[in-house]
């Protein structure tokens, strides 16, 4: 005897095998063991699933279980597929008895539990995607003797469809007809699926065995009829289609050219009724000079030979007007390859065309816009680099000046001063008096101008390098400030570039002086290293710090003249300036390339 309307290696239905929107229906299955009738189910709701589609399973829990175990074995994910809300599973007799109302099926509580289910499973799939719904309910009610109630819960499936796109797959065991009296209900129930189509001979079967064998051959018989149908019916939709649709122009000509099928998109978009067409080559969309250089047969050969062309460009109105065209244009061929013709679709893309025009100058006037900027923001650098050497030059200058006549001046005065006090005598202790007073505010004159000399421009920068400058800088700052300033410097660290020691130099200048006027602290400590080609000096001091709020600013306004002489020097040598603040101090940290420099 047969297990059920089909064996697993007969051709199962297209429904059972691909759930798709072209196969949506309600078939039923007969079987007489749970292995076959779990065989079909785990294809039909498994391939839902393997295609990134729903599924929903209104069923007993050993089916369930056993269900679940096959897709787990094709390797699908019911768990997963079911937080994703894509797997959605019902227990068939709690189900049933949510529906009943004294004996009955309720209408509203079926829509509102089952249609609630696909509800949540087309929202986790999205509106295109299929739904594979399996139920064994109506089996439920026909094994309880119940076959009125079970024709009505087909009948409301049916009805649910019409709200809700889905393919159901119904099971009936075989063990349940039992007797002639089952017969014309079952009838009645398959004649509410689209799977299986009832006869009159059927009555006069005398086995299962012939009642399956003519349901199955009557089943092929419809499917084949209906498939005629549905094309048909297609074919009559795709028609009323075309010639509905306003926006695009989709019309058909023959293999030479000429059009043979006009639709209203094409009469708004192109000016001509179909009458007035209908016949012509379809050259006369083009502009002359796509004519003379043979635009429209070359883009029926392109399409020909790769099945489609697609373009855009002017085409001409009836009035001889232009407008902006996306055409697409597809070879239409028969079974054996013949070229029948093409379907040509027109799309008016001039307001688009002239959008994207827009937005182009639109960029590029703001890339015009932006090179103006940079080359304003470079001339401004330029200045500002043009301006810092100039005024360390003013500092050399001034301080080689102090130091060697001003200073030389100073240092003949005191040899005079010496020479005289020499020459006055015991008696003259008054006189002599002034003259050592003298004396002594001469040599504090000369250190004086030694200390402004070297701080204007240290010849020790330039003659030993930063490594040595900056401990001899530490030693007067700490003597003239009170501060006690405390210098490591890696060991490896040679000399840098002399515009790279200068810069780091005037940062441990105006870092110092802040420290001095700012923080209140009691120390400083300064280190100078080298990683990663990067030359880095940092100061560091334990006073009061600089408020989040004024360091978390992204303009620069708060930085007052000398912290924004620091950041310039550093941008222009390609380094940085970073500084970080807490309540217990303030790191200054300046980093120059370098490698870069000394390449450059």
């Amino acid at each position: 005897m047969s297990t059920g309307m089909f064996s697993p290696t007969d051709s199962v239905p297209s429904l059972l095998h691909t759930p798709s929107h072209d196969h949506e229906g309600h078939v039923v299955q007969l079987y007489t063991e749970d292995g076959f009738l779990i065989d079909v189910l785990s294809r039909f709701i498994g391939h839902a699933l393997a295609v990134g589609d729903a599924g929903l399973v209104v069923a007993t829990a050993a089916h369930r279980r056993e269900l679940e175990r096959r897709l787990s074995a094709r390797g699908l994910d019911t768990t997963k597929a079911g937080l994703q809300g894509r797997y959605v599973t019902l227990d068939a007799g709690e189900t049933l008895a949510k529906c009943m109302v004294n004996g009955a099926i309720e209408e509203s509580r079926f829509n509102d539990i089952i249609g609630g289910a696909l509800s949540r499973a087309r929202n986790a799939v999205g509106g295109n995607a299929h739904i594979a719904a399996f139920g064994e309910l109506v089996a439920l009610l026909w094994a309880d003797g119940k076959p009125l109630e079970a024709i009505r819960l087909e009948q409301l499936w049916n009805d649910l469809a019409k709200s809700h796109s889905f393919s159901l797959l119904c099971a009936y065991p075989i063990t349940g007809f039992n007797n002639k009296t089952h017969i014309e209900p079952f009838l009645k129930m398959c004649a509410l699926h689209t799977g299986v189509v009832p006869s009159e001979s059927y009555l006069g079967l005398n086995s299962e065995e012939e009642r399956l064998r003519s349901i199955a051959q009557l089943q092929q018989r419809a499917e084949a009829l209906e498939r005629e149908l549905a094309l048909r019916d297609s074919e009559v939709r795709f028609r009323l289609l075309v010639e509905a649709v306003q926006d695009y122009a989709i019309f058909m000509l023959d293999a030479k050219g000429n059009v043979n099928s006009w639709n209203i998109g094409a009469e708004r978009l192109k000016g001509y009724k179909a009458d007035e067409i209908i016949g012509q080559h379809f050259s006369r969309f083009y502009p002359e000079e796509d004519i003379l250089n043979g635009k429209p047969q070359f883009e029926l050969v392109i399409a020909a030979k790769n099945g489609r062309f697609e373009d855009e460009g002017w085409r001409l109105r009836k009035d001889g007007s232009r407008f902006w065209a996306n055409v697409i244009i597809t070879a239409v061929k028969d079974a054996s390859g013949k070229l029948l013709g093409f379907a040509k679709i027109t799309r008016d893309f001039t307001e688009r065309m002239e959008t994207q025009r827009a937005l182009q100058r639109e960029v590029s006037e703001r890339q015009e816009a932006q090179r103006q900027l940079h080359d304003s923001e470079k001339s401004l650098r330029q200045l500002s680099l043009h301006l810092l050497r100039t005024q360390d030059e003013e500092r050399r200058r001034i301080g080689r000046d102090l130091h060697d006549s001003l200073g030389q001046y100073l240092a003949v005065l005191k040899m005079k001063l010496d020479s005289v006090s020499s020459l006055i005598g015991e008696d003259e202790a008054e006189v002599s008096q002034d003259i050592v007073q003298c004396l002594r505010l001469t040599e504090d004159s000369i250190k004086e101008v030694r200390t402004v000399s070297y701080l204007l421009y240290p010849p020790m920068l330039e003659e030993m390098g930063l490594k040595s400058a900056i401990p001899w800088y530490l030693d007067g700052f700490s003597a003239r400030s009170g501060i006690k300033a405390t210098f490591e410097v890696q060991t490896e660290f040679g000399r840098l570039p002399r515009e790279a020691e200068l810069a780091l130099f005037r940062v441990l200048q105006e870092s110092l002086t802040n420290v001095h006027r700012h923080s209140e602290s009691p120390t400083a400590h300064v280190r100078l290293s080298m990683k990663e080609g990067m030359g880095i000096l940092e100061i560091e001091d334990k006073g009061k710090g600089i408020s989040p709020q004024l360091l978390g600013k992204t303009s620069q306004d708060w930085m007052g003249v000398g912290v924004r002489g620091m950041n310039e020097r550093m941008q222009q040598l390609r380094g940085r300036l970073e500084l970080a603040s807490t309540e217990t101090g303030t790191t200054v940290r300046a980093m120059i390339p370098v490698t870069e420099l000394a390449g450059n």
